[in-house]
């Protein structure tokens, strides 16, 4: 008996037509995305620092540092409970953003301060001598304007920065100070300090 065999070549079904297109779909996106190591702003991602990133990061430590010695002088000296819990919160975000600060910091070899400027220590002196009310007014007051000038610091730094790790602790931090000042007008406006 003979038997007829043939040689059948394979028929391609409308699923293994699919998984051939979505492998050279995933392989042309993998491709691309590998040959455009860019952010969102199609930039090229930068990692080394510029002058503009490391006056930046000696400022915002002292900023950072600043804040942390006001919330914990608040805390001593402040009598109303709106500003010892706004004083709370001020050390606690303030030491989290410096020990980030910190770590960026010592990954790119960036010096960043102790310490706090000369302007921000005779602020300090000059809330460590008053007490209760007197110092809650005195305190929320300067934090109001503190937080505002300190601001264009932040936002100077995301428009002019190159670092992008240091910029995106900027940006970050931007959103900090903005929600420290919201919180500092309510505590303003919680001890009855007028003209808002």
């Amino acid at each position: 008996m003979k038997t007829n065999f043939q040689q059948s070549t394979p028929v391609r079904t409308f699923g293994n037509k699919l998984k051939m297109s979505g492998a050279v779909l995933l392989a042309a996106f993998a491709i691309g995305g590998l040959s455009s190591c860019e952010n969102e702003d199609d930039e090229p991602i930068v990692d080394t620092v510029s002058e503009q990133d490391m006056n930046f990061a000696m400022s915002a430590s002292q900023h950072t540092n600043a804040q942390i010695s006001f919330g914990e002088l608040a805390l001593s000296n402040g009598e109303d409970d709106s500003v010892l819990e706004y004083a709370r919160l001020l050390v606690d975000e303030n030491t989290e953003s410096k020990e980030e600060l910190a770590a960026i910091a010592d990954g790119k070899d960036v010096e960043i301060s102790d310490g706090i400027t000369s302007e921000m220590q005779a602020k300090y002196d000059e809330l460590a001598a008053l007490k209760g009310e007197e110092f809650d007014k005195a305190f929320i007051n300067f934090q109001v304007d503190l937080l505002n000038d300190s601001m264009s610091m932040f936002e100077n730094q995301i428009d002019n920065g190159e670092n992008f790790t240091i910029s995106g602790y900027a940006e970050k931090s931007l959103g900090i100070v903005k929600d420290h000042k919201a919180e500092a007008l309510l505590v303003k406006a919680e001890i009855g300090i007028e003209g808002l």
